[in-house]
């Protein structure tokens, strides 16, 4: 790591500044500002609901650096922070890093608020960036485009930290010190491995491996006992009765699975929740993790549609997998939550109601569905352009993927079915008379009833389904 590279007397204040969440913890931030108290800088963590908000809240700390993280979407909102504190505070550092950054590193051109951007996995670019901002060095840092005396300076990609047991633990607690509800909420989110193997054409999973190509295997896992350690650090500390694993995919190798489980039965026992593919649900894989606590696990059924769910999507996944995978796990009494994706490529309303039905067939627990975003960078945003059926806009994307689709290939008529549709998804799998109704609801136009619908339903299922399972505890 790069902590040598900044002594502890050399202390810089650093604020991070994200929007207020009452549901999720902002991970990767609080990975670098672990990484930063580890190389003797002081670090907050302020979360703001606007611009003014975010503003008074940084002045308020009077830090050297401020650190935004933004996905594409959303970096409008952050971009728009960016420029609000630099007139507020022209003489502090402004760094953008998360997935806008890396998949747009041009955007240190565009934006003039902006001094930095830190470019993939930041736990030792940042470290490194610090330690020449402070010694005043005007050179290239790997992983960061920076500004040096009016010229933009690239030091390239830095490949990402191989031994992700050696980084320092996620700062919780400056999470946690502004948002008292997470703090006091018995669920708490962890990560068992980095990365993803596999080549969706949705997913920035895909390009990030093709960035990294040569420096190593595209998935990291934590050894069993560190991963314990953590998990049982957190618990003195803070209420924990369930586990959150925000890995991609918790079983990609059987060979760690099984190695994990007797060390977390024995050191945790804590009921978990986590993300599997369909595919490599078997009845062994199934035992394995009901015996471990598995309470709920969420897997991407994404499309009832073969073709668009494995032509289009480049899944790899069929139907039959996808329901033998569902009925494994229910048998073993772990819930399943499907991730579902509508408004796909050449997609109508026809084909996205297969989807749906899908879903009742596999009998899931909470089917969520969202609406395509062609990120950038990402296989389906390029195939989308090149047949003209997207722009590549993505200044245009949604700040989220729920509300609306870019692509031209949807039909109107179909548009506005599709995007009722997603809201009502949960709903109409649920209950069999919604299904029997829903042409007729889809036709209508209610967006805002059906997304308040949407909101209730999702918090029903996530409070009823897979939170209160944390009483579950494993023998």
């Amino acid at each position: 790591m790069a902590d040598g590279l900044c002594s502890a007397s050399i202390r810089m204040h650093v604020v991070f500044a994200t929007l207020w969440s009452r549901e999720v913890s902002a991970m990767g931030l609080l990975y670098l500002a672990g990484a930063l108290r580890r190389a003797g800088h002081t670090v907050a963590l302020v979360q703001a609901r606007d611009a003014r908000e975010a503003v008074d809240a940084v002045r308020r700390e009077r830090p050297r650096v401020v650190g935004l993280s933004a996905t594409t979407g959303l970096h409008r909102v952050y971009l728009a922070w960016a420029r609000a504190i630099r007139a507020a505070q022209p003489d502090v550092t402004l760094v953008l890093g998360g997935p806008h950054a890396t998949f747009f590193p041009e955007t240190l051109e565009r934006e003039a608020a902006l001094d930095a951007l830190c470019v993939g996995e930041g736990e030792e670019s940042l470290v490194e960036w610090l330690a020449a901002l402070e010694a005043g060095e005007p050179r290239a840092v790997p992983g960061f485009r920076r500004r040096v005396d009016g010229r933009v300076l690239d030091g390239g990609l830095r490949p990402p930290p191989r031994d992700v047991d050696a980084l320092a633990p996620p700062a919780r607690d400056l999470y946690f010190a502004g948002n008292r509800r997470l703090a006091r909420f018995p669920v708490k989110a962890f990560l068992a491995s980095r990365g993803c193997p596999y080549r969706c054409t949705y997913c920035f999973n895909r390009s990030l491996n093709d960035m990294y190509r040569g420096t190593g295997k595209p998935v990291r896992w934590r050894e069993p006992g560190a991963l314990c350690d953590e998990i049982d650090a957190v618990r003195r500390r803070w209420p924990l009765e369930l586990v959150w694993i925000l890995d991609a995919n918790f079983a990609v190798s059987r060979a760690w699975l099984e190695k994990l489980a007797p060390v977390y039965r024995a050191r945790v026992g804590l009921p978990f929740f986590c993300k599997v593919r369909p595919n490599l649900v078997d009845a062994d894989l199934a035992a394995v993790l009901g015996e471990m606590g598995c309470v709920g696990v969420g897997m991407g059924i994404e499309s009832g549609d073969d073709e668009l769910r494995n032509d289009v999507l480049e899944r790899g996944i069929s139907r039959a997998q996808i329901v033998e995978s569902c009925r494994l796990l229910r048998a073993r009494g772990i819930r399943v939550m499907s991730f579902n994706m509508l408004g796909l490529p050449g997609e109508t309303y026809e084909l996205a109601k297969k989807t749906l039905d899908l879903n009742v067939e596999c009998a899931v627990d909470y089917a969520a569905a969202t609406i395509l975003q062609p990120y950038p960078r990402t296989e389906i945003a390029r195939r989308s352009v090149l047949a003209g059926d997207f722009d590549g806009d993505f200044d245009g994307l949604g700040r989220d993927y729920y509300s609306s689709t870019p692509l031209r290939s949807i039909a109107h008529g179909d548009r506005a079915r599709i995007l009722n549709l997603q809201r009502l998804f949960g709903l109409a799998v649920e209950f069999p008379e919604v299904r029997r109704r829903i042409d007729w609801l889809t036709g209508r136009k209610s967006p805002r009833l059906y997304t308040e619908a949407f909101k209730l339903w999702h918090r029903h299922c996530f409070n009823s389904r897979f939170y209160e399972a944390r009483g579950r505890a494993t023998a």
